[in-house]
């Protein structure tokens, strides 16, 4: 009886490690400019977001990083990475979102972009092309 019970456990219990990352509500991928996807995979989460903010100049900004699932297509998590504070008078911030898949025990970027914060100009706010 006991072995029978634990087995009927075991998939609620796997379900529950599976769904533990709050489902992130994401600005849809229109919104960015496409950023090039790396033809490799990545230790975990944090290694996909070092990667991609190596590539930036966020020195002295805030950086937020949100991770959780994905509501959508075959992707099973979702990143958004926030900046905010840039010594720059037309710029604000940027922001990336990267989908990931996961494989075993592995990351692999599907998707990614990246969009600016502008500061002045007609409209500011949120653009995916870069800031006047």
């Amino acid at each position: 009886m006991k072995r029978a019970l634990a087995l009927l456990c075991a998939p609620l219990a796997l379900a529950a490690c599976q769904t533990t990352l709050p489902v992130i509500q994401a600005p849809p991928a229109g919104e960015y400019t496409a950023l090039s996807v790396p033809d490799r995979t990545f230790d975990s989460e944090e290694d996909v977001i070092d990667f991609y903010l190596a590539r930036a100049n966020t020195a002295g900004a805030r950086i937020d990083r949100e991770i959780g699932r994905a509501d959508f297509g075959e992707a099973n998590r979702i990143v958004l990475v926030t900046t905010d504070g840039y010594a720059d008078d037309s710029v604000r911030g940027e922001q990336w979102r990267i989908v990931l898949r996961e494989s075993g025990d592995r990351f692999r970027v599907i998707q990614a972009g990246i969009r600016y914060n502008c500061a002045r100009g007609a409209s500011p706010g949120w653009s995916r092309d870069l800031c006047p």
